[in-house]
């Protein structure tokens, strides 16, 4: 047998060869990835002393309970994963997780302000797959698809209502574009745009009373508006700048 992929190894229980980002062996369904990951919830296997999704180091792990809420794409119920602030439901079958807006906002929170390098996880979603729309494992409306922080690559399911969907992997991918400062530059490029259409529109209505000033001196004496001029300063002076 020739070896392996730096990014495989072999089953505990059979021996066969085992991708690093699965969750049982092909061959025989023993379990691969047991130990979970506190900070992004993703699993490794017993030998990884690392997390394979956020590289942390593997400590104390999250335990998880039986749940009720059905899995999207599996159907089976997906286990629970409590904590303070919010819940997070994982499917042992195919690795997706939906995590509750709280406990996404606290995920998010955490990882800007640690500023812990995120990983890479070998697993993602193929461009190539239809695209398609997912119900909520809560109140099985469909959710809407939207490019996590506009442009970190990671496609997410969102229930306005309920939480997010994230496939097997993405979340820690998710949390690593934060950690790298993905999202607040996302955020600062919204602000920019928002800066730029309100001064096109500042620009605009400003032009249109000139023009109304204009057309109404044909008519009558004409009023002089001096002030336009340091009224659109003013409030261009107000707006936050392009860096």
């Amino acid at each position: 047998m020739g070896a392996m992929a730096a990014d495989s190894f072999s089953c505990p229980r059979c021996g066969a060869p085992v991708d690093a980002s699965a969750r049982h062996c092909s061959y025989c369904a023993a379990p691969i990835a047991v130990v979970r990951c506190a900070g992004c919830f993703h699993l490794s296997s017993i030998q990884a002393v690392h997390c394979a999704g956020c590289g942390l180091e593997l400590g104390l792990e999250p335990i998880a309970r039986a749940g009720q809420l059905p899995c999207p794409d599996c159907q089976q119920p997906l286990s629970v994963i409590e904590e303070n602030v919010g819940t997070l439901h994982d499917c042992s079958l195919c690795g997706g997780q939906f995590v509750e807006h709280a406990l996404l906002r606290e995920l998010i929170q955490r990882r800007e302000l640690s500023h812990v390098p995120g990983g890479t996880p070998s697993l993602r979603r193929s461009s190539l797959e239809p695209v398609r729309y997912r119900p909520c494992p809560a109140c099985a409306q469909l959710m809407n698809r939207k490019n996590f922080g506009e442009s970190s690559g990671v496609i997410v399911d969102t229930c306005r209502t309920h939480g997010t969907w994230f496939d097997q992997g993405e979340l820690p991918r998710v949390l690593g574009f934060i950690a790298a400062g993905g999202l607040a530059r996302a955020r600062q490029r919204q602000a920019e745009e928002r800066a730029r259409a309100l001064k096109a529109e500042i620009s605009l209505r400003v032009g249109s009373l000139r023009a109304l000033n204009s057309d109404a001196s044909r008519l009558a004496p004409r009023v002089d508006l001096p002030l336009f001029d340091d009224i659109l300063s003013y409030f261009l002076d107000l707006l936050p700048r392009s860096r």
